[in-house]
């Protein structure tokens, strides 16, 4: 049966009854289509930016909640909370509201990469932080890359996290072979002749800073008088100790991190070694172990600082907390790695692809760490970062000038 008649082109319609029936799935079918086409409007507009001003821009953070790692969970997140909140307060980006979706990856592989999985299937996570070491981010690496969601590794210095991730992986941190190189070079510069070195016996990062560490060495001269690995995990290191100084250096180095780094130091002491130590972190266990006192290491980021930036940061960092005394570099890495999201969402977009079109072109974004940060779009991470060589003195870290 025809419905319209057509005369000189104009149409009319005859009208029908229909059955009760096919009236209630005619508006079902109606009621379909308008949602299928909202929904494809919402998803073209999250895929061009051109969400409401009231939608908020969420960023996931996979991060060591829980486990050994989760003194630098805690750090992160008071720091990436802080940033927050100073966004916001700014009217957000482009006046969206910022907020963060965490999830306890214990800085584990497996952990991660399960983290990833539900990160990529969360269609209103256009960015990750994390993880807390490279160990936990290079697994997670290839499903962040295959679902398009940039992995921001602020945190991760081993290269191979840039150098064999895709244009997903970007860091802040500065790469462990240029930290040991820069600290091999230190060292020769204030007449050390010998040193001797024990590091973190892991494939994914201490043995690749000790390998850069030993090429610059044997390259520029400085002597090695032996090399022991050992694990972050040990509670007794006398015996690689023992090996390592028995050459007699005169100065000791350890390729690791600050919580192995507080016993070593206080084990090197105990077995009569008086040399200075080149090794640790700023973070609590260290900056409190008293013969971690005279400790040296280059540092990207120094409490202390005269930059009004830096102290800008530090005062509202311990406003927000008034029971924290220090601010270390592992807050001032997660402050200044929120802000550079929030300055590449501004420019390229809030939604995934705009992400990584805005790490693409950003330049020269304030930060409390590097004054100013400019990616290499080669290396995808920052270009020319540079090191102050600081001591520990009084349980702080100062600028060394001696």
């Amino acid at each position: 049966m025809n419905l319209s008649d057509t005369t000189n082109n104009t149409t009319k319609v005859n009208t029908m009854k229909l059955p009760t029936m096919y009236k209630r799935r005619l508006a079902a079918a109606v009621l379909a289509a308008s949602t299928a086409l909202g929904l494809a409007a919402c998803s073209t507009a999250s895929a061009t930016g051109g969400a409401s001003a009231t939608d908020t821009v969420n960023f996931g953070v996979s991060a060591a909640i829980t486990g050994q790692y989760a003194q630098y969970g805690e750090q992160f997140k008071k720091a990436f909370d802080l940033a927050v909140e100073q966004v916001n307060a700014s009217g957000g980006i482009n006046g969206h509201p910022v907020a963060l979706k965490y999830e306890d990856s214990q800085s584990d592989p497996k952990q991660s990469v399960a983290v990833a999985q539900k990160f990529v299937g969360d269609t209103s996570v256009s960015l990750v932080f994390g993880d807390y070491s490279s160990a936990a981010s290079i697994p997670a690496s290839p499903i962040y890359t295959a679902g398009k969601l940039l992995q921001y590794g602020y945190n991760n210095s081993n290269p191979a996290f840039t150098l064999k991730g895709s244009e997903y992986q970007w860091s802040t941190s500065i790469t462990t072979s240029a930290s040991y190189e820069w600290e091999a070079d230190y060292i020769k510069s204030r007449g050390v002749k010998s040193v001797g070195v024990t590091y973190l016996n892991t494939a994914d990062w201490g043995i690749p800073a000790f390998n850069a560490f030993k090429a610059e060495a044997d390259k520029i001269g400085l002597t090695i008088t032996d090399a022991e690995g050992v694990l972050d995990s040990s509670d007794d290191y006398r015996p690689s100790l023992t090996k390592a100084v028995a050459g007699q250096p005169e100065a000791f180095v350890h390729v690791g991190y600050g919580p192995d780094a507080a016993k070593l130091v206080t084990q090197l002491r105990a077995i009569g070694y008086r040399g200075t130590f080149y090794g640790g972190q700023d973070e609590k266990s260290f900056d409190g172990t008293p013969d971690a006192e005279g400790s040296i290491v280059g540092a990207q980021f120094l409490e202390s600082s005269s930059d009004p930036a830096v102290q800008a940061f530090v005062k509202a960092f311990k406003a927000k907390y008034p029971n924290e005394q220090h601010v270390t570099g592992f807050e001032a890495g997660a402050y200044d790695a929120l802000n550079v999201a929030v300055a590449a969402a501004k420019q390229g977009g809030t939604t995934r692809d705009g992400i990584l079109k805005g790490f693409q072109q950003v330049k020269d974004v304030p930060s409390v760490v590097y004054g100013k940060i400019t990616f290499d779009p080669t290396t995808r991470r920052v270009a020319s970062p540079k090191l102050t060589p600081t001591i520990l003195t009084g349980g702080k870290w100062v600028e060394y000038k001696g």
